[in-house]
């Protein structure tokens, strides 16, 4: 059934520590070997898709440590209930086992299905099944802290028999320079409290610098951090206040006058991820 009762919007601003690559195919007008990705304006940014696969893994790596939460890491459905129950949400035998079952279920039956055998992570981060709960924009450059020009860097094949530079592989590619900043923005849509305390977790892991983005990070590329983070809240579960929270989100023309500022961030992640712990304890 289609509700409408939370929503909780994330802002900020993502800074590089270390310079960052993130290809860009063909098509563009750079004469490196490989280039990053830009928009139309020419200018780099950082596609949303790209952004949510690093969070989903940030999130991912976590989540084994957390009491009652599973994560099949998109790995076939690895990681059970329990009761021997895998996640159908990872492409492999236990999708195709699951898709097989299902034919014939009413739209109920498979709702609880899902609702028992989908993977916390799946939930949040969606699958074949459902859709996600969490939506990341594609991040653009803010131009007060970036010169206007990339780097190019040298790299080149290893023979690892050998431990020597293969001949003849030299190559270069285009990096986005440390200290360029890119505006941040993530949604989450009728989160459940362990999915809050999921986006919270891997948000945690960004601001203190601990979360990467891109490729070559085994190179020390795509280190960044998250700064100046706000969060909007929207609640219209039953309440006393509901009607106005209603009325407030209907009639405001911004993500101010729709929804109300978290005063601290700091507490607000705290707050969710020892309610993630305890609520799996």
């Amino acid at each position: 059934m289609l509700t409408f009762e939370r929503r909780y919007l994330f802002t900020g601003t993502l800074k590089l520590t270390t310079a960052l690559h993130i290809g860009g195919g063909r098509g563009t007008l750079s004469a490196s070997d490989s280039p990053i990705v830009r928009g139309p304006d020419l200018k780099p940014f950082i596609p949303g898709s790209s952004f949510k696969g690093s969070f989903r893994s940030t999130v991912e790596k976590l989540v084994p440590a957390l009491p009652n939460l599973r994560t099949c890491a998109l790995t076939d459905g690895e990681g059970d209930d329990g009761e021997g129950q895998k996640c159908p949400g990872a492409p492999g035998e236990v999708q195709r086992e699951f898709n097989e079952s299902k034919e014939g279920w009413r739209e109920e039956r498979l709702v609880e299905e899902l609702e028992a055998r989908l993977c916390d992570t799946c939930k949040l981060f969606g699958s074949t099944f459902q859709a996600s709960r969490i939506l990341f924009d594609d991040l653009q450059i803010k131009g007060s802290n970036w010169a206007g020009v990339t780097q190019v860097r040298d790299g080149v094949a290893i023979d690892r028999d050998s431990e020597r530079a293969r001949d003849g592989l030299k190559y270069d590619f285009e990096v986005v320079p440390p200290d360029a900043e890119f505006e941040f923005r993530l949604t989450l849509e009728e989160p459940t409290d362990a999915d809050l305390g999921l986006a919270c977790l891997g948000l945690s892991e960004f601001v203190a610098g601990f979360g990467g983005i891109g490729g070559k990070r085994s190179r020390g590329l795509g280190r960044c951090q998250l700064e100046d983070l706000k969060i909007y809240e929207l609640d219209l579960r039953a309440g006393p206040d509901r009607v106005k929270h209603l009325r407030k989100y209907l009639l405001g023309k911004s993500a101010t006058e729709k929804m109300t500022l978290v005063a601290n961030t700091e507490a607000f992640l705290q707050t969710n991820i020892v309610q993630l712990l305890e609520g799996g304890a």
